[in-house]
């Protein structure tokens, strides 16, 4: 009985183990260089699935494929972000490409109009930035992904 209580114990640990291993976060090359990369954009933004937007800027985790200017816990939108989240403007990958590259620049395109915004840090290289939308993307609806 006790030599079976112990072989029951060791197969719940495999299959819990199991589990765990299966929630790792497993990344693509361009997904893990764009991991890299966005480690600059991590002094003002979070990409931790689970935590609250900094007071500088939104948590971007999730970003791929949503609404501009839609976390409910980041109140300081700027007049360029909170236009282009009015004209519903979707996060895919031309649009993050372009913003990437010159924030400022597009979402003046974006309004129509010459508009206040927060983002002046700039990814010039393309490569660069498509590893970052290439990041985003692979870590939507991913929580154990940070």
């Amino acid at each position: 009985m006790f030599l079976k209580t112990i072989l029951t114990g060791v197969a719940i640990a495999v299959v819990a183990g199991g589990s765990a291993i299966a929630a790792e976060c497993t990344l693509p090359a361009d997904a893990q260089a764009g991991k890299a990369v966005s480690n600059q954009c991590k002094a003002c933004h979070v990409f931790e699935a689970d935590k609250p937007s900094r007071p500088t800027a939104p948590n971007i985790h999730d970003i791929y494929d949503s609404k501009a200017g839609e976390r409910k816990d980041f109140p300081r939108y700027s007049q360029g972000m909170q236009g282009a989240a009015a004209k519903g403007l979707v996060w895919n990958d031309q649009n993050l490409m372009e913003y990437l590259n010159d924030p400022k620049a597009f979402l003046n395109k974006v309004n129509g109009a010459e508009v206040k915004h927060a983002m002046f840090f700039a990814l010039k290289d393309e490569k660069k930035r498509q590893d970052v939308v290439a990041f985003l993307k692979a870590i939507k609806g991913k929580p154990e992904c940070n």
